[in-house]
């Protein structure tokens, strides 16, 4: 039976190498199994992609999803996923962003688009109410986002098309590209815009009309209006963030924590970015740049806004604004502390479609190469990559983006550029299995490196984690069985916590939610929204869970498939507190994230040397079918 509340009930398929497509039904029994976003998206891809298939080859298979929620009038729900095997780890890879562009994918009539083969020339896809076109794209290779988003919607005559797209990074296959939308947003990690570009794929574009189907509108209009009212009268100091300064406001308070990352990890807020450095990477620093602020669709928060940097070196016009991740990375990462300068990289990044996070972090590899003279001058192309220089970094960024010189090397990202430079260069990328860690220090709290190395996807700041449960409602807490706090530098039963957690985290995403919203409002009615929304009544919270717990498990699955082991994923000595800081909250303390990591297999039932997940876990999923 086709999934009919929350969904559209069908899924797109695109045969790039055949310039052909098919439509398939989203049955009820996935859409309640699997939920959505990645949920779906594993499965589709587990049991169509060849394994072994190369990230950059034609058996990859590339998909773009959405969630229930989306389109179904609750708030802060316009996001979807982009998804597939990463060219980055070798494994899973997926990518979360915000905007308008996920209502008009359902709009247009389908909740997923997966993209297979390769086509012989650059192509973009046309959806408008579940007519779908085949394009060529010939005339916008080489051209950048916003360009990109303009013209298609001038030679479509069409002003409310919405566009997810590749820049030049990813045409050129660069190993940190992302896939844009809304003219700066990304779906940023795991260098799926450069599966995108291999497939010669542009843009998928996207308006319709359609909308969703909800179970009980009136329960759901109760339950927005209760998240609302708390927004308004009852807000946290998070969520008093994220509506002031958005998540650029957290630098200044992770500076004081040591929570962020300085000098490629090896740095601290003493000795190396003093205080009087702090207030010109936070948000007061940014302020006068900001020209208007914006939501996502349907998002009472609006923690984003469009910059304008009037004159000198790094005028820009309608830039993002930059999010904390991005002033940590160009900012405190590389001892820079030039707020234009870090504004103008991530309106680069944005343009020309990068990671910002994997752009800084490589850059800071880059930095500490040539400081320890691992390469020069002669291979920078006269570059003095230097600790707190912005204009060596801005000039190298610009060669990263369109893949020139020695950026041509550091677009693969910092792991591949270390393997290419040699001379012990591996040592200063900080990467687990390839993809760069985020500007959350796992040495502030423990959790976060935890799920650094235990996530099927590594290095992700948005996996959940033990450092997340400060924040949670009492209520949300007493339904999860978590403790009220934990030691954030101790060990002790947060195998289990984790695997909670990620589930729920795992659901967040999978349904379409903001995790910014999710976090912060007093208590989010997941499960109340669920049973309105897709007329799932019956639905408990424990099944909830589960759904989020498959999602896991299918994961972990397809890494295992691909030749995954545990020790694929390993924590750079550096960023475990090996050698230990002198000075900080977390002075003389070595961090053992393996201890972590192997609490959380345990609680998963999956195999710690082999990562393979037991046979029982398969059953109690209900994946045995799927998994073999």
């Amino acid at each position: 039976m086709k999934a009919k509340y929350g969904y559209m009930g069908k899924m797109l398929f695109v045969d790039l190498t055949n310039n052909t497509f098919s439509e398939e039904e989203l049955t009820e029994e996935m859409a309640r199994n699997h939920i959505g976003g990645y949920g779906i998206g594993v499965r589709i891809i587990y049991e169509r992609m060849k394994p072994g298939s190369d990230p950059l080859g034609p058996g990859n298979i590339l998909g773009i999803g959405t969630g229930p929620f989306t389109g179904c009038g609750t708030i802060s729900t316009n996001r979807f996923i982009t998804m597939g095997k990463s060219p980055l780890t070798g494994f899973w890879g997926d990518a979360n962003s915000g905007g308008d562009f996920p209502e008009a994918l359902k709009g247009a009539g389908y909740d997923f688009v997966f993209f297979e083969g390769k086509s012989d020339h650059p192509v973009y896809i046309l959806v408008t109410d579940e007519k779908v076109e085949i394009k060529d794209a010939g005339h916008l290779w080489g051209k950048d986002v916003v360009e990109t988003e303009r013209l298609i919607r001038e030679e479509n005559n069409d002003n409310s098309l919405k566009i997810a797209c590749i820049g030049v990074a990813g045409e050129k296959m660069s190993r940190i590209a992302a896939i844009m939308n809304d003219s700066g947003r990304a779906a940023g990690r795991s260098g799926l815009g450069a599966v995108m570009g291999s497939k010669n794929l542009k843009a998928l574009a996207c308006t319709g009309s359609k909308k969703p189907e909800v179970f009980d509108k009136e329960a759901v209009k109760k339950l927005n209006k209760e998240m609302l009212s708390d927004i308004k009268n009852n807000p946290g100091p998070g969520l008093m963030m994220l509506k002031s300064t958005g998540t650029a406001g957290a630098t200044l308070p992770h500076l004081q924590m040591h929570a962020v990352a300085i000098k490629n990890f090896g740095g601290n807020n003493v000795d190396d970015f003093p205080e009087e450095k702090w207030e010109n990477c936070g948000y007061g620093a940014m302020e006068n740049f900001v020209k208007k602020k914006y939501a996502c669709k349907g998002c009472p928060i609006a923690c984003g806004a469009i910059l304008d940097i009037e004159e000198g070196k790094y005028a820009v016009k309608n830039a993002h604004k930059p999010e904390y991740e991005t002033v940590g990375a160009f900012g405190p990462n590389c001892l820079i502390d030039n707020m234009e300068a870090i504004i103008y990289a991530n309106d680069l990044c944005n343009i020309h479609g990068i990671d910002t996070i994997s752009a800084g972090a490589t850059l800071a590899f880059a930095i500490e190469c040539y400081e320890e003279g691992l390469i020069t001058k002669e291979d920078t192309d006269g570059i003095e990559l230097t600790w707190g220089n912005d204009e060596a970094m801005i000039e190298m960024l610009k060669k990263m983006c369109f893949r020139e010189g020695f950026g041509d090397i550091l677009a693969e990202g910092a792991k591949e550029a270390a393997r290419r430079i040699g001379k012990g260069a591996e040592k200063f990328s900080m990467d687990v299995g390839g993809e760069m860690i985020p500007m959350h220090d796992p040495r502030e709290d423990n959790g976060w490196g935890s799920t650094y190395v235990e996530d099927a996807t590594p290095a992700r700041h948005t996996r959940g984690g033990s450092q997340m449960v400060g924040s949670y409602p009492e209520k949300f807490k007493k339904l999860m069985g978590l403790p009220e706090n934990f030691d954030r530098f101790g060990y002790e039963n947060k195998g289990l916590a984790h695997a909670k957690i990620r589930s729920y985290q795992h659901h967040i995403n999978n349904v379409g939610v903001c995790l910014f919203t999710a976090d912060s409002v007093p208590y989010y009615p997941m499960l109340e929204l669920m049973q309105s929304i897709m007329g799932w009544t019956d639905m408990t919270f424990d099944e909830m869970l589960k759904a989020g717990e498959r999602t896991t498990v299918m994961l972990q699955a397809f890494n295992v498939r691909e030749g995954f082991k545990p020790d694929d994923f390993q924590m750079p000595s550096r960023a475990a507190g090996d050698p230990q800081f002198k000075v900080g909250p977390f002075k003389n303390i070595t961090f053992d994230f393996e201890n972590l990591k192997k609490q959380f297999y345990n609680a998963m039932s999956f195999d710690y040397e082999t990562g393979a997940v037991s046979g029982s876990k398969i059953e109690e999923m209900g994946l045995q079918d799927i998994i073999k």
